[in-house]
C-alpha cells in the first residue's frame, strides 16, 4: 500500500471541494439520513487534504466542518444566533484538527487503517473537551438504517466509526490504486456482509415483562417563562394521565405496572412546592402504581441552583429513589465561567438557575407491586450522547431503560430526528428495549434491532402503553468500547506525531544548503 497522493488544485476549487465533503458527511445525519453520502464524503475528506501542507489541511478540514455542522446543527440557533455561530465555529475545528491528521496520516503506507483511527481519536476528544464535550455529530449515528449497524452490539459506536471510517478509506484506495482494487473492494464489502448477518442473530427472550404506560402532556411552548408554565405543564401530565388510565380500562388491556412522565414533567420542585406535589401525589393515586417523575428540582442552594432529577413516586410510599442528571449541557443548563459572563451576556439570562450536575449512574430502585427489586435506567435528554453514561445504566444492572427529555425548546427542529437516532444506536448498542418519552416531541418504544414502534406526534397530548421484557444482559459493546475508543485515539494521535515529524525532517533537510561536489576539496 502506498502513501495518498494527488495532484495540487487551485485554492478557490478546494474549498468548494471541502464544502460538498462537508455537506456529503452531513447528510447521512438525521433528519436526512442519506448514509451512502457521509461514505462518499469520508472518502472524498481524506482524497483532498492528503498531501497537502499543514496550513492548508487545517483550512480545509475547518471548511469542511463549517458546512457540515451548519447543516446538521443549527438546530442551537433556537437559543440565539450567536450561540448557534459560536457552537458551528467552535465544532468545525475539531474538523480542522482532523484535516491536519488526514494529510499527515496519507504521507503514510498504512493510512487507510490509520485515518479511521484519527477519526475516532477527534470523536474521542470532542466528546470531552471542553466541558464535557458535545459528542453530537458521530459516524455511527449515521448507520441506523444500514447492516453496518450489525456491528453496534460487538463494537460499540466507537467501533462502528472506526469501521465505517475503514470502508470509505478502503472505496478511496480502490478508486486511486487498481492494483489493490479488488482487495479493498472484497474487504469493505465484508465488513457490511458480517454487519447485516450480525442483525439477524436471535435476541434472548426473557421470561418476565413489565407493563409501562408512557405520558406526553404536552405544553403551550410560548408560555414558557411565564408564571403559568410551571402549572400548566403538571397539570397537562396530570390530565393525560387521566386519560391513559380510562383508555387502558376501556380497551382491557394489560394492568400498568408503572407509568412514565418525561424531563421536566414538573417545572418546580415537587417536593417544596404543594401545588405541584398536590398534582403528582393526585396522579399516583389515581394509577395506583408508581410514575417516574421527571421534575426540575431545588439545588443544594435552592435561589441560585437547581438539579433535573427523576424521582420514583410510589402510591404508598411516596417519593423514593432519584436519578441527578450528569451531563449537563453549557450554555443551556449552566453557564461556564458565569461571574464573567453573565453581565456581559446578558442573553444568557434567559437559562435561569445554575444546574448542578448529579454524581451517580442512572439506575434507581423502582419496587413495583409485582416486582419488589426492579431496577429502572434512566438517561435524560442530551446524556443519550455520552457513552459512559448511558453504559452505566446497565453497568448497574438495570432491568429496562428509560430515556427522558423534554425537547420544548428544540421542537420541529433536526435536534428532535438526530436525538431519536441516538435512542436507537442505544438500543442495539445495548440489546435493550428502549422506552423513549418526551414531553411535546416524539415518544414510543425502540426495540433491540433499533426499530422504533407506535410513535406519537409533536406537539400534541399522547400516551402509549407498552409491554417491554425485563433484561440483565451486557452486550459486548459496554465492555469493549471504552477504551477501544482510547486504544484507537492513542493509535491515530501518535501516529500522526510521527508522521509530523517526518515531515518536519524532511522540509528541514530539503532547506539545508548543499555542497556541489565541484566544491569539494582533493586533501593536500
Amino acid at each position: 500500500m502506498r502513501p495518498l497522493t494527488r495532484q495540487d488544485l487551485p485554492r478557490g476549487i478546494s474549498v468548494v471541494l471541502a464544502i460538498v465533503a462537508g455537506l456529503l458527511l452531513g447528510a447521512g445525519y438525521a433528519p436526512m439520513g442519506i448514509w451512502p453520502a457521509t461514505i462518499v464524503g469520508l472518502g472524498m475528506f481524506t482524497w483532498l487534504v492528503s498531501g497537502r501542507t499543514p496550513w492548508r489541511a487545517v483550512g480545509l478540514g475547518g471548511a469542511a466542518g463549517l458546512a457540515m455542522n451548519a447543516l446538521t446543527i443549527h438546530w442551537v440557533g433556537v437559543l440565539g444566533v450567536p450561540v448557534a455561530v459560536a457552537l458551528v465555529v467552535f465544532m468545525s475545528l475539531w474538523m480542522a484538527l482532523l484535516g491536519l491528521m488526514v494529510s499527515l496520516l496519507t504521507r503514510l503506507r498504512m493510512w487507510v487503517l490509520l485515518v479511521p483511527c484519527a477519526w475516532v481519536g477527534v470523536e474521542v476528544l470532542s466528546g470531552r473537551i471542553p466541558f464535557g464535550g458535545f459528542p453530537w455529530n458521530r459516524l455511527a449515528y449515521t448507520t441506523v438504517d444500514q447492516p453496518m449497524s450489525g456491528w453496534l452490539p460487538w463494537v460499540g459506536a466507537t467501533g462502528v466509526a472506526f469501521l465505517l471510517a475503514l470502508v470509505a478509506q478502503m472505496g478511496l484506495e480502490a478508486v486511486r490504486d487498481r492494483r489493490n482494487r479488488v482487495r479493498a473492494i472484497a474487504a469493505a464489502t465484508a465488513l457490511f456482509v458480517v454487519g447485516g448477518a450480525l442483525k439477524l442473530l436471535p435476541h434472548a427472550s426473557p421470561e418476565q415483562e413489565v407493563t409501562i404506560g408512557v405520558v406526553q402532556g404536552n405544553v403551550n411552548r410560548q408560555l414558557h417563562g411565564t408564571a403559568s408554565y410551571a402549572s400548566s405543564v403538571t397539570n397537562n401530565m396530570l390530565s393525560e394521565t387521566i386519560f391513559l388510565l380510562a383508555s387502558t380500562k376501556a380497551t382491557g388491556g394489560p394492568r400498568l405496572d408503572l407509568v412514565v412522565w418525561p424531563e421536566n414533567a414538573t417545572d418546580v420542585d415537587p417536593l417544596t412546592d404543594p401545588t405541584t406535589r398536590g398534582l403528582v401525589e393526585a396522579a399516583v393515586t389515581l394509577a395506583g402504581v408508581p410514575i417516574f417523575v421527571g421534575a426540575v428540582m431545588d439545588g443544594p442552594d435552592p435561589t441560585t441552583t437547581r438539579q433535573t432529577s427523576s424521582i420514583w413516586w410510589h402510591p404508598e410510599t411516596g417519593p423514593g429513589d432519584r436519578y441527578d442528571k450528569r451531563n449537563l449541557v453549557p450554555f443551556g443548563e449552566y453557564i461556564p465561567f458565569r461571574e464573567f459572563l453573565l453581565p456581559r451576556l446578558p442573553i444568557l439570562k434567559q437559562i435561569g438557575r445554575q444546574s448542578v450536575p448529579g454524581t451517580t449512574p442512572g439506575v434507581v430502585d423502582a419496587p413495583t407491586s409485582a416486582y419488589e427489586h426492579l431496577q429502572m435506567g434512566d438517561v435524560i435528554c442530551f446524556e443519550l450522547a455520552w457513552d459512559d453514561t448511558v453504559y452505566d445504566t446497565v453497568r448497574g444492572q438495570s432491568d429496562i431503560i428509560v430515556t427522558q427529555s423534554n425537547t420544548n425548546t428544540y421542537g420541529g427542529t433536526f435536534e428532535v430526528h438526530q436525538q431519536l437516532v441516538m435512542n436507537r444506536v442505544r438500543a442495539m448498542e445495548l440489546g435493550r428495549e428502549v422506552v423513549v418519552s418526551t414531553l411535546n416531541s416524539i415518544s414510543g418504544l425502540v426495540d433491540v434491532t433499533g426499530a422504533f414502534h407506535d410513535s406519537t406526534a409533536e406537539f400534541t397530548s399522547a400516551h402509549r402503553t407498552f409491554t417491554v421484557p425485563l433484561r440483565t444482559n451486557v452486550n459486548l459493546a459496554v465492555v469493549l468500547s471504552p477504551w477501544l475508543g482510547w486504544v484507537l485515539a492513542l493509535i491515530g494521535f501518535s501516529a500522526s506525531g510521527y508522521a509530523g515529524v517526518q515531515l518536519w525532517r524532511s522540509t528541514r533537510s530539503d532547506r539545508l544548503p548543499r555542497q556541489s561536489p565541484a566544491a569539494i576539496g582533493t586533501p593536500q
